[in-house]
């Protein structure tokens, strides 16, 4: 728990700076690392199963205009570009 504890906060401090930089490489690259972490933490056939809505998602998003989305602030920008990778993953 301790380990798990650590590796997001890891990840989300990664995220806050990314954020600010507002580089959509850096972002992906973010959440890539991020899914490898979740996947670590599990074991086993669990690992490969969490792992492969992470990657959907990561496929689906649009890093250009989230980066964008970022640099402005636009909350609700964001949120839909989040939706829609969630959406095109549960299809």
């Amino acid at each position: 728990m301790k380990k798990l504890t650590i590796v997001l906060g890891m990840i989300f401090g990664l995220s806050a700076g990314a954020a600010y930089a507002g580089d959509a490489d850096v972002l992906k690259k973010i959440d890539q690392r991020a899914c490898q972490a979740k996947a670590a933490q599990k074991h086993g056939d669990n690992g490969e199963k969490s792992q492969k809505p992470c990657e959907c998602k990561i496929e689906n998003t649009d890093y250009e205009a989230l980066s964008e989305a970022k640099k402005k602030g636009d909350l609700a920008k964001i949120q839909k570009i989040d939706q829609a990778a969630k959406e095109a993953c549960a299809k």
